[in-house]
């Protein structure tokens, strides 16, 4: 959303609750740690 090339699970949960989900922020960090590669917290996009 910030353009900074990484989704944080604010930004994550922003776009869910959007589309009609209500993920919890655990269910959140959930969906980021199955994508993080680096394993800092956010989805990358270089």
């Amino acid at each position: 959303k910030d353009g900074d090339g990484q989704i944080t699970t604010k930004e994550l949960g922003t776009v869910m609750r959007s589309l009609g989900q209500n993920p919890s922020e655990s269910e959140l960090q959930d969906m980021i740690n199955e994508v993080d590669a680096d394993n800092n917290g956010t989805i990358d996009f270089p």
